[in-house]
C-alpha cells in the first residue's frame, strides 16, 4: 500500500493543515488572495507542463498540495464569523443590549440552566450576525426550541477562560465553534416573537415525538437515556455516573452515535435489501434506499458532527461498492473528510472528528492482517476475533490523542468491547425495529421492549462492573502535543514495517521510538528546569509553588482542591506533590509573599513584594500599602465582590497593580 496511490488523502491532509495554519497565523484576506494567485499560477503552469498527467512530476504534486493548503486557509477565513462586517463584536456594547436572535441548537443543560446556541439577527437595533451562548433558568415557564425567534435585553459577557492552569478551556472550545460571548437571563426574561418552521424545527419536533413513543414501555430514566443516545443521538439526559462508567471502561464511544453505529445500520439495511439485487435496477434501488435511510437517520439525530462524518463516509463506501470499487476506502475517507472541512473548517479542531478518523484509518490500515489471527473457520469465533482486532486497531489509532486530551489509558477496553459491541448492536437494531411498532403494534412493541430493557440494563451493569476496577485504568498521564506527534510517528513506522516486512525497515521503528524517548526527555527537562508560583482561581485559598519537578501547595482545605492540583501536577510533569497549611508568609525566588486572611493580622517588618488578600480581611488597605509598600496586590476568589471592587479603587488611587482572581483568572509568577 502506497499513500500516493490515494492522492485525495494527501490533498485532504494538506487542506486540513492549511485550516490549522490560518487559525494560528491569522493572515488577512489580501495576503490570502495573493498567496492563492501565486499558488494557482504555479499549479496551472506545472499542470500544463506535465501534459495533464496527474502526479507524474513531483513538482506538480508539491504545487497541488500547496494549492490545497492555501485553499484550506481561505476556507477557514471565509467561515470565521469574526470576519463578517456585521458580526456583533464590531458593534458597541451597552450595559444591557437589545438582542434579537433565533435558537439554533439545544445543548446539554447544567444543574441550574438550560443552554442554547442562538444566531443573531439584530444587536442594539442594528443588523448583526454571529452566535451567542444563552443560559436560561430551568424555572423558566417556557422551554425554547429550534426555530424560536426571541427578543431580550441582557448584558453580554465574554466566555470565561480556564479557571486554572492545565484545565479544560471552555472558551477555547466555544471559540472553535465561532461562539465568543454568553448571556445569563433571569426567569421569564425572554420574549418569544415567533417560531420559524425551519427544517431544524420539524426535525426536533419529530425527534421529540419519537422519543415520547417509548413512554408506553415505562423504562427507567437510565434505560430511556441510553435509548435516546443510541437511536436518536440525544445525550442530554445521560447522568454523570453512566458517562463516568463508560469513560473509565474505555467504551464512551458507544454513547455517541458515530462510525460504529452507522456501520451497524448500514450492514443491517444492506442485509435486508439483498434480495433487490435479483431484480432489474435492483442495485440502483438498493443504493438509493441505503443513502436515503442513512441521511434520514442523520437528519433525525440533528446532524451532529459525529453522525455527519460517519454517514458521509458510508455514503461514499456505498457508491464505491455500487461501482465495484470496494477497496477505494482511502478515497472515501478523504472525500468525506474534505467535504466536511469544506463546509465546516472548524471541524478539524473537534475532538470527535480527530478520534473518529484516526480510529477508522487505523482499522482500515490494519485490516489486511486480521486473517493471520484466525485460528478457526467457525463464523462465531471469527466474529469475536474480528471484534477484538478491530477494537485493538482503533485503540492504537486513537492512543496518542486519548493520552493528550483525556490523560488516561483504559486497560480493560478489550474486555469491555468484547461484550459491548455485539450487545450495543443488538440494542441499536432492536430499538430501530421497536420504534415503528410503538405506533402500529404497541403490544408487540412492549413485549420486545422487555428484551431491549434487559439488554440495556445488562450492558450498564457490565460496564459498571468493569469500571469498578481502579487498576483497570491509568489516570493523570502527563502528555503534550509534541509527544502526541512523535507517538504517531512510531505508529506510522510500525504500520509501514507491517506492509514492508524486512529487517532493514525495523530501523524506522527504532528511530521513531528513540525520537519519542528524546521528546519525552526534552519536555520533562524543560518543565523540571522551570519554577513558578500560582495563586489559583478557587473559592477557598490555594497557592502553589513549582520548584523543578516538585509542587508545594498551601491550603487549609486541601480536600477541596484535589482535581485542580492533579491537573496542575500532571500538566507540569511533576513527580511529587506536598500539601501544607496556609501560611502568612511564603518565599519564592527571593520574593516574599504576605498572605492576609480574615484575621487581618500581619507583620509590618516583612516588606513583601506581593500581598495576597484572602477570606475578606477587615483591614485599612491604604495604611497597609503605606506601611509595607508592596509591588503588587492580589485578591483571591474567597473575597466578596464589593470588597474586591473597593480594594481595586484603593490600589488605583495608590498606583499599585491589582489582580482580582475572580475577574482576571489565576495569577502566575515565573
Amino acid at each position: 500500500m502506497k499513500v500516493f496511490k490515494f492522492p485525495l488523502l494527501t490533498i485532504t491532509i494538506s487542506f486540513a493543515i492549511g485550516i490549522i495554519a490560518e487559525y494560528y497565523l491569522q493572515w488577512n484576506f489580501s495576503i490570502l488572495v495573493i498567496s492563492l494567485l501565486i499558488s494557482l499560477g504555479i499549479f496551472s503552469f506545472l499542470f500544463w507542463k506535465s501534459k495533464k498527467t496527474l502526479l507524474q512530476n513531483s513538482f506538480f504534486g508539491i504545487a497541488t498540495y500547496l494549492l490545497a493548503f492555501i485553499l484550506g486557509m481561505i476556507s477557514f477565513y471565509i467561515h470565521s464569523d469574526l470576519n463578517s462586517k456585521h458580526h456583533y463584536s464590531k458593534k458597541s456594547f451597552e450595559e444591557t443590549n437589545s438582542i434579537r436572535a433565533i435558537v439554533s441548537t439545544t445543548l446539554k443543560p447544567n444543574e441550574k440552566y438550560n443552554k442554547y446556541f442562538i444566531t443573531l439577527s439584530h444587536f442594539n437595533d442594528s443588523i448583526a450576525s454571529g452566535q451567542l451562548l444563552l443560559y436560561v433558568p430551568k424555572s423558566n415557564l417556557e422551554n425554547l426550541h429550534s426555530g424560536d425567534e426571541i427578543w431580550l435585553n441582557a448584558a453580554v459577557y465574554p466566555v470565561p477562560k480556564a479557571f486554572n492552569p492545565y484545565q479544560f478551556d471552555y472558551s477555547k472550545y466555544l471559540e472553535k465553534q465561532n461562539v465568543f460571548h454568553q448571556i445569563y437571563t433571569n426567569e421569564n426574561q425572554i420574549k418569544i416573537i415567533q417560531t420559524h418552521k425551519t427544517i431544524d424545527f420539524y426535525i426536533e419536533k419529530l425527534r421529540n415525538n419519537l422519543s415520547r413513543s417509548f413512554e408506553i414501555h415505562h423504562f427507567e430514566p437510565k434505560t430511556k437515556a441510553i435509548i435516546d443516545a443510541l437511536i436518536l443521538g440525544q445525550r442530554l439526559e445521560l447522568d454523570k455516573e453512566t458517562i463516568a462508567d463508560y469513560s473509565n471502561a474505555g467504551v464512551i464511544h458507544i454513547l455517541a452515535i458515530s462510525g460504529l453505529h452507522i456501520s451497524i445500520i448500514y450492514f443491517f439495511i444492506v442485509f435486508l435489501l439483498k434480495p433487490l439485487k435479483r431484480v432489474r435496477f435492483g442495485a440502483e434501488i438498493q443504493l438509493l434506499i441505503v443513502l436515503g435511510i442513512l441521511w434520514l437517520f442523520a437528519l433525525l439525530t440533528g446532524l451532529p458532527a459525529s453522525v455527519t462524518r460517519a454517514v458521509t463516509l458510508f455514503s461514499f463506501i456505498s457508491m464505491g461498492n455500487y461501482f465495484n470499487q470496494p477497496k477505494a476506502i482511502y478515497n472515501a475517507l478523504a472525500i468525506s473528510a474534505f467535504l466536511i472541512l469544506l463546509v465546516k473548517p472548524n471541524a478539524i479542531f473537534d475532538i470527535g472528528f480527530q478520534l473518529s478518523y484516526a480510529a477508522v484509518l487505523s482499522i482500515v490500515l490494519f485490516q489486511p492482517f486480521y486473517k493471520k489471527f484466525y485460528f478457526t473457520e467457525n463464523k462465531i469465533a471469527i466474529y469475536f476475533t474480528d471484534t477484538i482486532l478491530v477494537s485493538l486497531a482503533a485503540q492504537i489509532g486513537v492512543l496518542p490523542l486519548s493520552l493528550y486530551y483525556f490523560n488516561q489509558l483504559p486497560l480493560l477496553f478489550l474486555l469491555a468491547n468484547l461484550v459491548i459491541i455485539p450487545l450495543s448492536s443488538l440494542v441499536l437494531i432492536a430499538g430501530i425495529i421497536i420504534l415503528p411498532l410503538n405506533y402500529v403494534l404497541p403490544s408487540v412493541a412492549v413485549f420486545l421492549g422487555k428484551i431491549l430493557e434487559f439488554s440495556i440494563q445488562f450492558m450498564n451493569d457490565y460496564i459498571h462492573w468493569i469500571a469498578q476496577f481502579k487498576s483497570g485504568i491509568i489516570t493523570n498521564i502527563s502528555f503534550s502535543g509534541w509527544l502526541t506527534f512523535s507517538l504517531y510517528l512510531v505508529i506510522i513506522a510500525f504500520i509501514y514495517w507491517l506492509y514492508h516486512t524486512n529487517a532493514k525497515n525495523v530501523k524506522y521503528i527504532l528511530a521513531t521510538i528513540l525520537l519519542f524517548q528524546l521528546s519525552y526527555i526534552g519536555v520533562k527537562w524543560n518543565e523540571n528546569n522551570s519554577s513558578e508560583l500560582v495563586i489559583f482561581n478557587e473559592k477557598s485559598t490555594l497557592i502553589g509553588i513549582k520548584n523543578q519537578n516538585n509542587v508545594m501547595a498551601f491550603s487549609d482545605i486541601p480536600e477541596n482542591h484535589n482535581t485542580t492540583l492533579n491537573h496542575y501536577t500532571r500538566g507540569t510533569f511533576s513527580d511529587s506533590l506536598r500539601i501544607f497549611p496556609l501560611q502568612n508568609t511564603i518565599s519564592f525566588q527571593n520574593k516574599r509573599i504576605l498572605v492576609v486572611d480574615s484575621l487581618g493580622i500581619y507583620k509590618t517588618s516583612i516588606r513583601p513584594e506581593i500581598i495576597v488578600l484572602t477570606q475578606n480581611p477587615k483591614i485599612n488597605l491604604t495604611r497597609l500599602i503605606n506601611e509595607v509598600k508592596p509591588k503588587l496586590i492580589v485578591a483571591d476568589k474567597s473575597n466578596y465582590k464589593n470588597t474586591v471592587k473597593r480594594w481595586e479603587a484603593t490600589c488605583r488611587k495608590e498606583k499599585i497593580p491589582f489582580h482580582a482572581i475572580a475577574e482576571k483568572g489565576f495569577y502566575r509568577l515565573k
